[in-house]
């Protein structure tokens, strides 16, 4: 075949191509495409006529009789290795279907800790750190999946305890769990109850970046409290998005500790980077499951399994005691071809705080009958040990080294890297690397074969260290839980707003004595943060805009702020317009579904969370908010950020708005009107464009449709009531949609309230409240279906109410409905 020359592509062909790809091919006819592919497009090949001229005929009845038989020959050698492997694989799935029914059938655990106890009993170790991999099925839908994930863990769950695995972490990609950590402890309560009884082990659930729900101590509990001391059960649960989080904090912690001149420059290195991490999620598992066919890890952080051991059962499907208990038998058996460290040292040793156990590094506790902050009080002392380098150009190494075998000191904020004790080697530039609690200076016995090398070499020298730790070196949680009394312990107030420099305290009632700290320390704890307010009464009780009102607790009555969101500025105040920072990834998961070209309404744009970065994707937004504040940032918003040409601004009542808006973008469309893109000035000199023979590129015209594509209610309390505007939508005007046409009707997103459950209530009750406001029966279902409402949890707004998206195409019957 011959080699086609590569023709070089013509800058402009290309911006021209790529812009109208962006709009989905709509700016240019096919004809103009054709016209601007047809140079780079190769040459047709040659007509089967002149082949046959050009080819000469070689012996007819040879070719005939070669080509029969290598047909024939290949046909025979992929029949034989198909049917190999066709053999091979029913072969081993008949294997390992027999091998998992006959160790399920022959270690049942019958929910019996004691027969658990008695299979791991003859293993020569188990994991102190257990890790599984499960799977949402059916991403969910309908409550099923859901309910499966949470028995599954519960299961796991009691099996470890069972086993005396004291760790266990979940990890599950969409991190549904963690919208439930109530629910889901008390499910892994009761399976643990069903196991071991009313003495069964305490439990532990957390999840970076969230509060842990603590086992609470009952009047029952307490006549137990030495064997729930000894059987304590911890459960992780992580999620594909906690190394993104972990990445964000670390960036700020390590930033800040540089500026306040805590933590050099140079020590910032992809260990230490490496070693943060690991602490703020999780450390190292020695053991990672995989319940599916094959494995898997779907966005698992990688950094926990360099060293962890991975078993999975081919062919296997789903989750089972046989899987669980063979893994365990093949980490038992597992060489682990690693340098010795001192935590062989720290298992024998009684009392000595292991590596890891970071409950040493506490400020002391001060509890007084005023809620008061006196930073004084947080002055603390911890006797050390340290290795003195001898030499400076070994201080990477045996850090590097230190840290790998577990014996350097890892305390969030707290460098391991220190001046020498002694103030006239410190003089001299001296250093020293501070060493995990349990090694002890005087003790060479507690030193692991790393140390005690590095001493026989001359390069090392373990001293005494006394480091001495003050409130700026506490986080927020460390400050607070010193101050709480011991009945506000089972959960820190966490997780709050923030709206620039503005942070939104909504504090239960049992909080409200404390609010002056919390909010002083949140303030000190978070550069960022100048001024913290707490709310006094429900958004929208005291106004129809959704604004609040507060009290400031600490810093200046500041509510000016600026906030930067899908790549857009808004600059806004506070106290008179509707903002929730944690409603970021609903914003982003709506625009993602927004097409470059098409119009969406936006009936409660507030200040234009939804609108702006949309527009600046392309996309040609009709933007309203009822609010005369909320509309005049808007108006700001699309002007700092550049939209003007995308996004068109209104303030009227929603329910007018929404036929309104229909009709004038249809008129719109009707008279021609487009959205204008200037064309961008050629790359090079001003001279040389005038210089240049090219005419100078002509600004893009993007036609406006004559449908909407999407409809977008973002208001929770009350969006639902406005469903019953939407009947008559496009009255008279059946020839613009399906299936006269490809245009379908637009897609409403209708924000909303319902009670948090695991199965399906809230979609069922959403459903109800949606068919009585728009007059047609709808169910839970695909969106694309007619009837069907896809339900999409946002987030929780307390403790038995969460948010949802109700997403549904407008049904023909009310959109073409006779208007009132």
């Amino acid at each position: 075949m011959p080699v086609l020359p590569l023709n070089p592509v013509n800058r402009r062909d290309l911006e021209a191509y790529r812009r109208d790809e962006k709009y989905g091919h709509k700016l240019l006819t096919p004809e103009e495409r054709l016209r601007l592919l047809k140079p780079y497009l190769p040459s047709p090949p040659p007509s089967r006529t002149s082949q046959r001229v050009q080819k000469q005929l070689p012996d007819q009845h040879t070719l005939g009789l070669r080509r029969f038989f290598r047909r024939q020959l290949h046909l025979l050698v992929f029949t034989s290795i198909h049917a190999v492997f066709s053999l091979y694989i029913h072969i081993r799935q008949a294997y390992h279907a027999v091998a998992n029914r006959i160790y399920s059938v022959y270690y049942y655990h019958h929910r019996t800790p004691e027969l658990i106890q008695g299979d791991v009993k003859g293993l020569r170790r188990l994991p102190k750190h257990l890790s599984v991999i499960l799977t949402l099925e059916d991403n969910g839908k309908g409550g099923a999946g859901l309910e499966r994930l949470v028995n599954e863990a519960a299961d796991i769950a009691a099996w470890c305890a069972s086993a005396g695995i004291p760790q266990l972490s979940i990890y599950e990609k969409t991190g549904i769990l963690k919208g439930f950590m109530p629910e889901t402890h008390e499910a892994l309560s009761q399976k643990l109850a069903a196991y071991f009884g009313p003495d069964f082990p305490a439990l532990s659930l957390g999840a970076p970046h969230s509060p842990a729900v603590e086992p609470r101590v009952s009047s029952r509990t307490a006549r137990r409290v030495d064997v729930a001391e000894q059987k304590h059960l911890s459960v992780l649960l992580l999620s594909a998005e906690d190394g993104r989080d972990s990445i964000v904090d670390l960036t700020k912690t390590l930033a800040e500790m540089a500026q306040r001149s805590k933590l050099s420059p140079a020590d910032i290195n992809i260990e230490l980077v490496d070693a943060e991490l690991s602490e703020s999620v999780m450390g190292e598992p020695d053991l990672l499951i995989h319940f599916g066919p094959y494995v898997e890890l779907a966005g698992y952080p990688p950094w926990q399994v360099r060293l962890t051991e991975i078993f999975h059962v081919p062919d296997n499907q789903g989750v089972g005691y046989q899987v669980f208990y063979r893994a365990l038998c093949n980490y038992a058996r597992a060489q682990m071809r690693l340098v010795p460290i001192c935590g062989a040292f720290l298992g024998e040793t009684e009392g000595i705080t292991t590596f890891g156990d970071m409950s040493v590094f506490r400020p002391p506790v001060v509890r007084s009958g005023t809620a008061a902050l006196n930073r004084a009080l947080f002055s603390r002392t911890f006797d050390l040990a340290a290795a003195a380098v001898n030499d400076p150009r070994l201080i990477s190494k045996y850090r590097n080294a230190l840290q790998s075998a577990k014996e350097l000191l890892r305390v969030e904020r707290i460098s391991g890297v220190a001046a020498h004790p002694d103030p006239s080697l410190a003089q001299q530039g001296r250093k020293c690397l501070l060493l995990s609690p349990s090694v002890k200076a005087k003790a060479p016995e507690t030193w692991g074969p790393l140390l005690r090398d590095g001493v026989d070499k001359q390069d090392l020298s373990v001293v005494p260290y006394e480091l001495r730790l003050g409130y700026d070196d506490w986080s927020y949680h460390d400050i607070i839980t010193s101050i709480f009394p011991e009945e506000f312990q089972d959960e820190i107030p966490a997780g709050f707003n923030t709206a620039g420099h503005v942070a939104h305290l909504n504090l239960r009632d049992r909080y409200l004595p404390y609010k002056k700290v919390i909010a002083e320390v949140l303030r000190d704890k978070s550069p960022h943060i100048r001024t913290v307010i707490n709310k006094v009464d429900n958004v929208g009780s005291e106004s129809q805009f959704r604004t609040f009102q507060y009290e400031v607790l600490a810093g200046e009555d500041d509510m000016e702020v600026t906030v930067s969101e899908g790549g857009c500025v808004f600059d806004f105040d506070y106290s008179k317009v509707y903002w929730n920072s944690k409603l970021e990834t609903e914003h982003r998961r709506l625009i993602d579904l927004f097409q470059p070209g098409e119009v969406v309404c936006d009936v409660m744009a507030g200040i234009g969370p939804f609108a702006v970065p949309a527009g600046k994707k392309g996309v040609i937004v009709w933007a309203n908010d009822m609010n005369p504040e909320s509309y005049s940032c808007l108006q700001k918003a699309i002007k700092k950020n550049k939209v003007s040409n995308f996004v068109r601004p209104f303030c009227t009542d929603g329910r007018t708005f929404i036929h309104q808006a229909a009709d004038s973008v249809l008129a719109a469309s009707e008279k021609g009107e487009s959205i204008t893109i200037p064309a961008k000035r050629p790359t090079g000199s001003r001279t040389a464009a005038k210089n240049s023979n090219n005419p100078a590129p002509k600004p893009q015209l993007i036609p406006i449709p004559p449908t909407v594509s999407h409809f977008v209610m973002n208001l929770p309390a009350s969006a639902i009531e406005f469903l019953g505007c939407y009947r008559g939508l496009y009255a008279g005007h059946e020839a613009l949609f399906a299936p006269g046409t490809a245009r379908k009707l637009p897609l409403i997103h209708t924000h909303c309230f319902s009670v948090k459950a695991f199965d399906e209530t809230a979609g069922l009750d959403i459903c109800e409240r949606i068919t009585k406001a728009l007059g047609f029966a709808v169910r839970p279902g695909d969106p694309e279906t007619e009837g069907h409402v896809a339900i999409h949890h946002v987030r929780d707004v307390a403790p038995a109410k969460s948010m949802f998206c109700a997403s549904f195409r407008l049904p023909r019957e009310v959109a073409f409905a006779p208007r009132a």
